[in-house]
């Protein structure tokens, strides 16, 4: 059995947290808004080092599979009852760059800071029986997104296996932007989009409340996290008001060499039906188009370049997807990012 040097394994237990649930926004919209959480709070887990952290991780996912309930379903823009109404038969690009900032005063408090700069493309069609009549509509934002503030507390459980639990309390901040317009197909600006979630901002402050659990035995290569938190709007637009959104998972992290660690995770992810006037409805049913559950397998690997220094890529795959209404989902979600400690 390999064994792992004092800061291989140190930072083995840091990488428990690349999957932390505090992702920016909801996981799905009407219009494929993003994609379940994938984050890299490096600090939020196990025994770290007192002083600064930084991390700076680059999302990617492209929501072009329309789905009701948990089928795959198409969208025809010549379909007589699609006349006139938004059809999401094209697609949602999202691109995200998260800057985190944690601050550790000890092995038991903490704090970090996170500021996403959101990078959307959306399009879809307006239908009409004439083919030649269908037209199309984008929406293109970039603009620094919701920002969000956590605290934690960490407590030891076994020492000698380097276990622990702990809790964290903290804010999604009303910070994004909101404003960004729809443009027909001649980039004429059509007023702003009834879909809030296509914002890099949704107009709401949160407030986001969760548990952990690590272990990381001396002498194994093998660690292990669990988590679970809630998200819930706490002031929100009397327009739009996001649903509440809630967290399950669970991971192990296998250290190949004292630099090379494998990942593996299950994340389960509930959003609750968006509420306000400004709420997604389906142009089918009139009903509610937010909201959505989904099961997610996330391998990854990390790579320490020095001791304080770390590379890491995930890719999570959907198991499971469910929606209410009609919406665009992504069959398959990007993160990349670099963690140092200063």
């Amino acid at each position: 059995m390999h064994q792992p040097c004092p800061v291989t394994r140190r930072n083995a237990v840091l990488t428990l947290a690349l999957l932390a649930a505090f992702s920016s926004g909801n996981s799905f919209a009407s219009c494929g808004s993003s994609s379940c959480s994938i984050n890299a709070d490096w600090a939020e887990h196990g025994i770290s080092r007192p002083g600064w952290s930084a991390d700076l991780r680059y999302s990617y996912s492209r929501a072009d599979t329309l789905r009701s309930g948990s089928d795959k379903i198409s969208a025809n823009p010549t379909d007589p009852a699609n006349a006139g109404i938004e059809v999401e038969n094209q697609r949602t690009i999202n691109q995200v760059i998260t800057a985190t900032l944690d601050y550790s005063h000890d092995e038991h408090w903490g704090m970090l800071l996170q500021l996403p700069y959101v990078m959307r493309d959306h399009t879809h069609s307006i239908g009409d029986p004439n083919p030649a009549l269908v037209s199309s509509e984008s929406f293109n934002a970039s603009a620094v997104g919701d920002v969000k503030a956590v605290g934690r507390y960490r407590w030891t459980l076994d020492e000698a296996k380097h276990s622990g639990a702990g809790l964290k309390l903290g804010l999604k901040l009303n910070t994004g932007r909101t404003d960004f317009q729809l443009l027909d197909a001649s980039g004429v600006a059509k007023g702003v989009p009834q879909e809030v979630t296509l914002q890099p901002g949704n107009d709401s402050t949160d407030v986001i409340i969760g548990v952990f659990w690590n272990q990381s035995a001396p002498g194994s290569d093998w660690s292990w996290f669990a988590q679970a938190s809630l998200q819930s709007s706490i002031a929100s637009s009397r327009q739009f008001r996001p649903g509440n959104q809630s967290n399950l998972d669970g991971g192990t992290r296998y250290a190949f060499n004292n630099r090379l660690n494998g990942l593996l995770q299950i994340n389960a992810q509930w959003n609750e039906i968006d509420s306000g006037s400004s709420a997604a409805l389906s142009p089918v049913s009139g009903g509610p188009s937010s909201g959505a559950s989904s099961l997610a397998l996330t391998p990854g690997l990390s790579y320490a370049f020095t001791r304080d220094t770390q590379l890491y890529g995930l890719l999570q795959l959907p198991l499971y997807q469910y929606v209410h209404g009609e919406q665009l989902t992504a069959d398959y979600a990007v993160s990349v990012g670099v963690s140092h400690h200063f």
